[in-house]
C-alpha cells in the first residue's frame, strides 16, 4: 500500500472527502491534484501546524 492519492480517486470521492472533512479539505486535494505533487491523504487532511 502506497497510501498517495492520485486525481482519479479524488475525483471519484469528492462528495465523500466533502461531507468527512469539509471544503478546506476539498480545496487542498484539488490544489494538490492540479499541483502534480506527490501527497498522502492523511497530509492533506490533517496539514502540519506551523510552530512558532
Amino acid at each position: 500500500m502506497r497510501g498517495v492519492i492520485t486525481g482519479r480517486e479524488v475525483v471519484a470521492n469528492l462528495g465523500l472527502i466533502y461531507r468527512e472533512f469539509g471544503t478546506g479539505c476539498v480545496l487542498r486535494c484539488l490544489w494538490v491534484m492540479l499541483s502534480g505533487k506527490t501527497t498522502t491523504f492523511l497530509e492533506v487532511a490533517c496539514p502540519p501546524v506551523e510552530k512558532r
